[in-house]
């Protein structure tokens, strides 16, 4: 970009700076020649104000006043190539162009406008160009990225590298990096610039180089910001596109009876694979996102659950993952409360664990608790299931996490644990029956005791289990044979 200075330095032109030396540093966008009493009607910020004098008012005060006002058009400077006519420049002037650091440039009057116009217009298409090449490979650059990378980290490390920039995308609520490249080695001073991008991303470009931004980068800052908006806002469509289509499935799941083992693969294929649990979350007032907007949490983007708005709550499908939990309730506001069930198992259903999602949230909202899992706070042993529900709810809490470890691990513990309580309790008996070493039934059975948190070989652990194993076997949630 061509500068006051610049200017002055082109020997041609014999322009003489005399006065606001200290603003030589401005830049000057265009040059427009007016010897009219009010110019600054009629220039433009950056303009470089061309004039034979005849407009300047000949009182020192005046000229004071008329120089005030055409410095807050800001102008870049005052070229004066005086007529025989035109008032001399008085002493006031120049001082107040000293003290508002405004250049005033004088020129002989033989000095032609238009060759000074060339120059400046000259020095300003250059920039132009060399600013459109450079987008211009800014954009061509972009293009091969999106050829050669298939998600957005490996893009924003070609740019970087093209640019020779640190470049990192920066979650503006949490100071979170959400996308980030390899940082400038430091060699010297580096500048941290943190820029927003606009649109419903709620993130920065943050960017890391070697020296300050020049004016010169100004408008290949824009379309960098622009672009990674643009590749922003179509993530945000794409993940907007993902929570419709969880909210229909789990719809289905929860009015249609869907069975749960046919939504397997789908939930799959989402990232939402091992042991998964539901959720009913009451969510808070004052949380970084609002519950139509959670699924944009950075944290939940790598593996967002199945969400559905119901009656002021949110329903939930997820993997039972407590930074997952952690991510929702503090994203939703502390004062938040979620109601977590037992691992979903085939045999006591999808809609089993959303009343053991309620029914924890309940009991969390009761308790004072921000997050609470179904069962820790134990509401009694039904003794005597009257109903499907209630045999599918003691299944649910007791035999569970079993159904589903043995699911997901080809392993046996719920056949060993039968065989224990068949055999009331005898170790010699179990193992023989089963065929295994006794020390690995001591281990199942410390496994049990562990995703259940009942320890089987205790006369109220044995009472839960049988109970649950007569309740599971009475309605045919499984087959107690196996």
């Amino acid at each position: 970009m061509l500068t006051v200075q610049n200017l002055i330095d082109i020997d041609q032109l014999k322009l003489q700076a005399v006065a606001g030396l200290a603003g030589t540093n401005r830049v000057i966008t265009w040059a427009h020649a007016v010897d009219l009493p009010d110019p600054w009607r009629w220039i433009s910020p950056g303009d470089l104000v061309m004039t034979t004098g005849v407009g300047i008012p000949p009182a020192a005060q005046e000229q004071v006043a008329w120089l005030e006002q055409l410095v807050q058009s800001n102008a870049s400077a005052l070229v004066v190539a005086p007529r025989h006519d035109a008032p001399q420049l008085s002493r006031k002037m120049l001082k107040a162009a000293d003290r508002l650091l405004f250049p005033i440039l004088q020129a002989s009057f033989e000095l032609e406008f238009v060759k000074l116009s060339h120059c400046v217009i000259e020095s300003v298409l250059q920039a132009q160009r060399e600013r459109f090449n450079a987008s211009e490979r800014l954009f061509q650059t972009y293009a091969e990225a999106l050829r050669k990378q298939p998600d957005m980290a490996g893009r924003l490390a070609i740019l970087a590298n093209t640019l020779g920039l640190g470049l990192a995308i920066e979650d503006a609520v949490s100071g979170v990096n959400i996308v980030e490249t390899k940082p400038v080695s430091p060699q010297g001073e580096v500048q941290v610039e943190r820029i927003p991008i606009a649109g419903r991303a709620r993130a920065n470009l943050v960017m890391t180089r070697q020296g300050k931004r020049t004016l010169d980068d100004t408008i290949l800052v824009r379309s960098l910001v622009g672009l990674l908006g643009v590749e922003l806002e179509r993530l945000m469509i794409h993940r907007d596109q993902q929570r419709e289509e969880g909210a229909a499935l789990l719809r289905s799941l929860l009015e249609s009876g869907t069975e749960f083992t046919l939504a397997r693969p789908i939930l799959e294929r989402r990232g939402l694979a091992g042991t998964l649990v539901s959720m009913a979350i009451e969510p808070g007032a004052h949380g970084p996102w609002s519950a139509d907007e959670i699924h944009h949490a950075p944290p939940l983007h790598a593996s967002s659950p199945l969400l559905l708005s119901d009656k002021g709550l949110l329903l939930a499908i997820s993997r039972d993952d407590p930074a997952t939990f952690e991510a929702l309730h503090s994203n939703l506001g502390t004062d938040t409360v979620i109601g977590i069930s037992g691992p979903i198992a085939a045999a006591t259903g999808f809609r089993e664990s959303v009343r053991q999602a309620r029914l924890a949230l309940t009991q969390a909202q009761e308790v004072g608790a921000g997050m609470l899992r179904y069962g820790e706070a134990e509401t009694g042993l039904i003794m005597a299931p009257k109903s499907l529900a209630e045999a599918r709810a003691l299944v649910g809490r007791y035999l569970g996490p079993l159904i589903e470890h043995d699911r997901t691990q080809g392993a046996a513990l719920l056949p060993t644990l039968m065989a224990f309580l068949e055999n009331d309790g005898n170790w010699k008996a179990t193992a023989f029956d089963l065929g295994i070493h006794r020390q690995t039934l001591v281990y199942r059975l410390k496994l049990v005791e562990q995703l259940t948190g009942i320890k089987p070989t205790t006369t109220n652990g044995i009472a839960r289990f049988w109970i649950a194993l007569q309740a599971g076997r009475n309605t045919e949630l499984f087959d107690g044979n196996r």
